[in-house]
C-alpha cells in the first residue's frame, strides 16, 4: 500500500526565502564591484594598474577598497599610498580592507558632492584665562575670538598678601573700590597681551554692584531699626519687641550678604562667608515671619505654641543640614565657574564682564531654593487669624502688601536664576545704561535681584508697621 507524502510550504515563507537569497546575492555582487571599481571618479594614485572606467589623468577624489599594507607583499604589487595631508585613510568598513581616500584638492571639493560640509572643530576654551579660539582646518590662520584677562580674581598670584587680615583687606578693596589686575594675569601662556573688560573697565569687578547694593540696604534698614527702637510707642509690647528684632535682623541679613559678595572671589573666604550669608537669610526670614504672625494675632493671642515654633524650627533644620553638607564636602568640589557660555555671534563673556566663580550647592540647589520659598510664604498661613484680629479694613492692605513683597521676591529669583536679565543683552554689548564704567561695576541679573529684594523687604516692613499702627 503506497503512502502519499505531502509538504505544505506557506507562500509567505517561500517568498521570504527567495527574497533573502536575492538580497544576499545583490549585496555580494555590490561588495565585489566596490573592491575593484572607484566609487568617485578616477585616481592617479596607482598608475601601474589602470582600472576599468578610468581616465588617464585627473586631480579628483577617488574612494576604493585596497588590500591593507603588508610587510610581505608579493613582488609587483603596488603598496597603498602613504598617509599624507592629501590622503586620508579610514578604518575598515563591514569587515573589508581599509578605505583609502586620495586627493589633494579637498578644500575646493563641492560639499554637495558628498552630502556633507566642512565643520570646524569645537572652540577650545582656557577657562583660567578666558581664551576662546576657533581653529579652521582649511585656513592656516587661527581665528582668535577673544583674549581677555581674568578680572574676577583679586590679588597677584606671584606676590600673595600675607596673613588672613591682609587678604581680607585686599578682597574688600578689590571688590568695593579698585581691582588692579596683576601683570602676570595680563598676558597669556605665550606671552601675548590680554585685554580688560569693556563692561568693567581696567579696575572693575563683577561683584561690586552686588556688594554696594547690600551695603546701602544695610544702612537704610539699620537706620529704620534705630528709629523704631527709639521712637516707636509700642516697642515694649510682645509684637513691638518682635518688630524691633525683625528690623535689626533684616539689616544684618543685608550686611552678611554684602560681606559674602565682597569676599566671593576667594574660595577659602567664600566657604565661610557664604554659610554666614545663608544662615543670616534663614534667620531673617524666620524672625520676620514670626514677627508678622505676632502682629497679626496681637502678641500671639490664642495662638498654639506649634504655630509659633513652626517656622523657626524649619529654619533651624535647614541651617543644620546645609552646615553639615558644607563640612562634608571639600571646597574644591563646589568651586565652579559661571557665565562661561559663549554665544557664537559675540565675543566671550569674560570680555563682557560677566565671568564669575563661586561655591554652588550642586544637586542640592533646588532644595535650597524650594525651602527658601516655603519659608518666605510661611506668613500666609496666618491670614485667617489676621482677618479676624485686625478686621477686614486693616487686614486687606496688610495682606496685599505682604503678597506684593512675596511676589517681588519670587519674581526676582525667577529673573536671576531663569531669565537671567539683563545678562543676555549685556553679553551682546547692549543695555549700556546698566554698566556705568566710571565706577567699574555692572548691573547684572543678580544685581537686579538685590534691588528687588530691598523693595520686597520694604513692603513687608510697611505692612507690619501699618498693622501695628491700627491697634
Amino acid at each position: 500500500m503506497a503512502r502519499n507524502i505531502s509538504f505544505h510550504l506557506p507562500a509567505c515563507a517561500v517568498h521570504d526565502g527567495v527574497q533573502r537569497r536575492q538580497n544576499e546575492s545583490i549585496a555580494a555582487n555590490a561588495l565585489s564591484e566596490m573592491r575593484s571599481r572607484p566609487l568617485l571618479g578616477n585616481c592617479d594614485c596607482a598608475p601601474q594598474q589602470q582600472l576599468p572606467h578610468s581616465h588617464p589623468t585627473g586631480k579628483k577624489v577617488s574612494m576604493r577598497f585596497v588590500p591593507p599594507p603588508s610587510a610581505s607583499a608579493p613582488t609587483g604589487v603596488a603598496a597603498p599610498p602613504s598617509l599624507t595631508p592629501g590622503n586620508f585613510t579610514f578604518a575598515s568598513m563591514l569587515g573589508t580592507p581599509p578605505l583609502v581616500v586620495t586627493n589633494v584638492a579637498l578644500q575646493t571639493l563641492d560639499a554637495t558632492l558628498l552630502g556633507v560640509s566642512h565643520i570646524a572643530p569645537r572652540p577650545v576654551a582656557d577657562v583660567a584665562l578666558g581664551w576662546h579660539r576657533r581653529i579652521n582646518p582649511i585656513e592656516p590662520k587661527e581665528e582668535v575670538r577673544c583674549e581677555y584677562a581674568d578680572q574676577y580674581s583679586i590679588g597677584d598670584p606671584e606676590h600673595p598678601t600675607k596673613g588672613c587680615c591682609g587678604r581680607f583687606g585686599e578682597l574688600l578693596h578689590g571688590t568695593l573700590f579698585s581691582n588692579v589686575v596683576a601683570k602676570s594675569r595680563l598676558v597669556n601662556a605665550e606671552g601675548e597681551p590680554l585685554y580688560t573688560s569693556a563692561l568693567l573697565g581696567p579696575t572693575g569687578h563683577y561683584e561690586r554692584f552686588s556688594a554696594w547694593s547690600h551695603v546701602a540696604s544695610f544702612f537704610v534698614f539699620a537706620a529704620y531699626a534705630i528709629i523704631r527702637q527709639v521712637a516707636a510707642g509700642n516697642r515694649s509690647s510682645v509684637e513691638g519687641v518682635f518688630a524691633s528684632v525683625a528690623a535689626w535682623a533684616i539689616a544684618f541679613v543685608f550686611l552678611a550678604s554684602s560681606l559674602y559678595h565682597s569676599t566671593a572671589a576667594d574660595p577659602d573666604f567664600a566657604v565661610f562667608t557664604r554659610m554666614v550669608d545663608y544662615v543670616a537669610i534663614y534667620l531673617g526670614i524666620a524672625i520676620g515671619t514670626t514677627a508678622d504672625v505676632a502682629v497679626a494675632t496681637r502678641g500671639f493671642d490664642n495662638v498654639p505654641v506649634v504655630t509659633i515654633l513652626d517656622i523657626p524650627l524649619a529654619a533651624t533644620l535647614l541651617i543644620l543640614f546645609f552646615t553639615w553638607r558644607r563640612v562634608r564636602l571639600p571646597k574644591e568640589a563646589t568651586w565652579l565657574d559661571d557665565n562661561i557660555v559663549v554665544p557664537q555671534k559675540v565675543a566671550c563673556s569674560i570680555g563682557r564682564g560677566l565671568f564669575s566663580r563661586g561655591h554652588v550647592d550642586l544637586h542640592h540647589s533646588q532644595l535650597r531654593q524650594a525651602t527658601s520659598l516655603l519659608l518666605t510664604a510661611g506668613y500666609f498661613m496666618s491670614v485667617p487669624a489676621a482677618v479676624m484680629t485686625l478686621g477686614v479694613q486693616v487686614a486687606v492692605p496688610v495682606i496685599a502688601l505682604q503678597a506684593v513683597g512675596f511676589v517681588l521676591a519670587v519674581f526676582g529669583m525667577l529673573l536671576d536664576r531663569i531669565l537671567e536679565w539683563p545678562n543676555g543683552s549685556l553679553v551682546e554689548g547692549k543695555q549700556s545704561c546698566c554698566y556705568p564704567n566710571s565706577c567699574g561695576c555692572v548691573l547684572t541679573s543678580h544685581g537686579v535681584w538685590h534691588l528687588i529684594a530691598m523693595v520686597s523687604a520694604a513692603c513687608t516692613v510697611v505692612a507690619r508697621e501699618y498693622a501695628l499702627g491700627s491697634y
